[in-house]
């Protein structure tokens, strides 16, 4: 273990993220964890490999607490892991970066009889995988960051966002010194073909302008093309929405849900870890902006719904992915082309034009093509030079 997380260590220095995030989605999302649904043996396993690897990097977040306690925070059938690396001067203020590790057991759908077990791999061990090759990164620098980075893991997240609604009901510092949040859920996972180099980084109009421009920022030093959405487009449905709902400004990045969603057959060999890489790099680019700002963001409280931008990123993707609507069925590719036409639309009307009665139409649209793309049989739609070029540079080669 402390060969392995010295190695990681140099690695992470030199911004090679992949290499550890593919022996933690192993070891998060093998068969042996058996899907990790909340308070099950397999649950415990995968707890007990990420508190190792939290505890080479930071300490329990509850100082009130020793040992292993420090780091938990358990609740009705559900344990959150809880670490932090100390800030300098403003060590009383805190970033999180978060993502939950539960998933369902064998409770999901499979095109294989042999194989029920929900792995989770891009649902959401990568997302540990991020937060945990951030968290190395930001240990590895040779000056600690300003302010003290908390690394959340959530459980019982598949059950309704409890892990992190339990937090911000007994939250172990001040949510009002928690400066910004990033959510990691749903990583290294390609919705079709034509959108394997986009992702999406959902809310960041909680923290005004000044988050979306850290974000845009950090988004603009990688090739991949990761889109700004409002956080209504998220669904609420993942941890950002608790810490939102507790007045944090926050960043969720996300693939969305693809055709592996909630299938036996999201395991480690459908992960992207050539996306995965860009992604762990953009968001530790964020994480430490936020740590190190004199000028961090405010929480903006009255964010409008959905804005004329969000119309023009939803019309860029739906052109994007139309390429690949052969893929579906003719009433789904009808669909499709409603939909597209109808983002287009919206857009040639231009940002005048844009008003309260286009939001709902705008909404159910990206509703219903989120429906549509996890249709079909799971697959990565991986390239496998990409794949093979990533893994050598997480080797140093």
């Amino acid at each position: 273990m402390r060969t392995r997380l010295f190695l990681c260590a140099g690695l992470v220095a030199i911004a090679v993220l992949t290499g550890c995030a593919q022996y933690d989605i192993a070891r998060i999302a093998g068969d042996a964890t058996e899907g990790r649904n909340n308070d099950t043996p397999g649950s415990a396993l995968a707890r007990s490999y990420i508190l190792g690897e939290l505890k080479g990097i930071g300490n329990g977040l509850d100082s009130s607490k020793t040992g292993d306690d420090a780091y938990l925070q358990t609740f009705t059938a559900g344990t959150n892991l809880l670490a932090v690396i100390p800030g300098t001067d403003l060590a009383d203020q805190y970033v999180m970066v978060g993502a939950h590790y539960d998933h369902l057991g064998r409770s999901c759908r499979t095109s294989d009889p042999a194989d029920t077990i929900c792995n989770g791999a891009t649902d959401n061990a990568a997302g540990v995988a991020a937060l945990l090759g951030i968290a190395r990164a930001i240990k590895a620098q040779p000056t600690p960051p300003r302010r003290s980075v908390i690394l959340a893991v959530w459980d019982r997240e598949e059950d309704g966002l409890l892990g992190s609604q339990y937090y911000t009901q007994h939250p172990v510092v001040p949510l009002a010194k928690t400066v910004g949040y990033v959510n990691f859920d749903i990583q290294g996972s390609n919705l079709l073909p034509s959108l394997r180099n986009t992702s999406f980084a959902v809310a960041s109009e909680t923290g005004g302008t000044r988050l979306q421009d850290i974000v845009r920022s950090a988004i603009g030093e990688q090739s991949l093309d990761t889109s700004l959405f409002s956080s209504i487009f998220g669904q609420f449905r993942s941890d950002y929405a608790m810490l939102i709902n507790a007045g944090v400004p926050s960043v969720f990045f996300t693939d969305s849900t693809g055709p592996c969603y909630h299938t036996a057959q999201d395991d480690p060999k459908i992960v992207d870890f050539y996306k995965l890489e860009q992604q762990t790099a953009t968001a530790l680019s964020v994480t430490r902006e936020l740590a190190g700002t004199s000028t961090p963001p405010i929480f903006a409280a009255n964010a409008a719904t959905a804005t004329f931008d969000d119309a023009v990123v939803f019309s860029r993707v739906v052109n994007r992915a139309y390429s690949d609507r052969g893929r579906f069925s003719q009433a789904d590719q009808d669909t499709f082309t409603r939909i597209r036409n109808a983002a287009q639309k919206r857009v040639d009307e231009g940002r005048a034009q844009f008003g309260s009665d286009d939001v709902a139409p705008l909404l159910g649209d990206a509703v219903t093509a989120v429906n549509l793309l996890t249709r079909g049989t799971c697959d990565g739609f991986l390239v496998p030079s990409q794949q093979a070029a990533a893994l050598r540079r997480a080797m140093g080669r």
